[in-house]
């Protein structure tokens, strides 16, 4: 282990140094929001990249002045990822290849905003999937929606004794068309792999669409997934919404809660009797959990590789299918 190799490592295990690349609110980004949760979490963002360095340069003051504290411009993914402990990939999808290179050539791990990869992009995303598992470095897809699951088992609390038959959503994505379809995938599939323990090599079929059209505003996509004795049947529900608040429901064997949201974005779900049950923002709960997970062991890291892969596999797939 070179002497920098070793400064990285007991960075990590005290206060872990973040980048983000693509920290601003273009296309309705994270970049803000995953810089606060982070340093709550017990890190440090000390750097941000993006496409065009003089908008990177404006970006770094306002984190700064949210953070309180300096935060480097760098002029592209690789120098970013080169001084930092982590790398937080939260551009636009087709960036985020390039953000796993850039975390790769580093030997970082890597937080990365859904969908991993662009559909057209994944057996490059495969493998380097496959190079974050060999050097046992983390890799985290971020996925939100399962962290709510806590809520609908309280409101509900006879799904936890069911197998799961049927599993709907509804978002409200900003753009309409398959713009729609693909900023919405990640959600109802992770949500799927958090209820049902799919093999690795769960299959997809009967995967159609009701509103096919570019500039489609409604939709509701329909497929099966199966593996082993499991056969589950999704309808994922979209809506186009550019403003907020954006509804967004889901139901199980035909048990829905629906999302509220407060004043102050405090985030509750309701069942249909009117019982409601708060939840941390899932977000928050999500970024905690990685900040944690950066000062465990590589072997304790492998875990979720198999959850990516066959998220990817299935996102591209239900895509191609359409």
């Amino acid at each position: 282990m070179s002497s920098h190799d070793g400064e990285r490592a007991d960075a990590a295990a005290n206060v872990p140094r973040i980048g983000i690349l693509g920290a601003a609110r273009t296309r309705q980004g994270l970049g803000p929001f995953l810089a606060r949760w982070l340093e709550k979490a017990g890190a440090t963002v000390n750097g941000v990249a993006g496409r065009e360095f003089m908008r990177t340069e404006t970006t770094a003051v306002e984190i700064s002045k949210q953070l309180g504290h300096p935060v480097a411009a760098y002029e592209n993914a690789e120098q970013l990822a080169a001084n930092v402990d982590a790398l937080v990939v939260a551009c636009p999808a087709e960036g985020h290849l390039s953000g796993l290179d850039a975390a790769l050539a580093a030997g970082v791990p890597c937080l990365c905003e859904k969908p991993l990869v662009t559909a057209a992009q994944t057996d490059e995303a495969l493998r380097r999937i496959a190079a974050f598992r060999e050097r046992g470095l983390l890799l985290v897809e971020n996925c939100q929606w399962p962290f709510t699951l806590p809520a609908l088992h309280e409101l509900h609390p006879e799904l936890r004794e069911q197998p799961v038959r049927t599993l709907a959503m509804r978002l409200s994505p900003a753009a309409p068309g398959r713009v729609m379809i693909q900023d919405s995938l990640s959600h109802v599939l992770s949500l799927l792999q958090a209820l049902v323990p799919l093999p690795v090599d769960a299959k997809l079929k009967a995967v159609v669409e009701s509103e096919p059209g570019p500039a489609a505003e409604h939709n509701v996509v329909r497929f099966e997934v199966t593996g082993g004795t499991e056969n589950v049947a999704v309808a994922l529900h979209l809506q186009c919404c550019p403003q907020q608040p954006r509804p967004a429901w889901y139901e199980v064997n035909g048990m829905r809660v629906d999302r509220q949201l407060g004043p102050n974005y405090e985030i509750s779900f309701a069942a249909n009797d009117g019982r409601v049950v708060n939840v941390e923002d899932p977000l928050a709960k999500l970024v905690y959990g990685f900040v944690a997970n950066l000062k465990r062991t590589p072997l304790e890291r492998t875990y979720a590789f198999d959850a990516i892969e066959l998220r990817l596999r299935l996102y591209s797939g239900i895509l191609n299918g359409l």
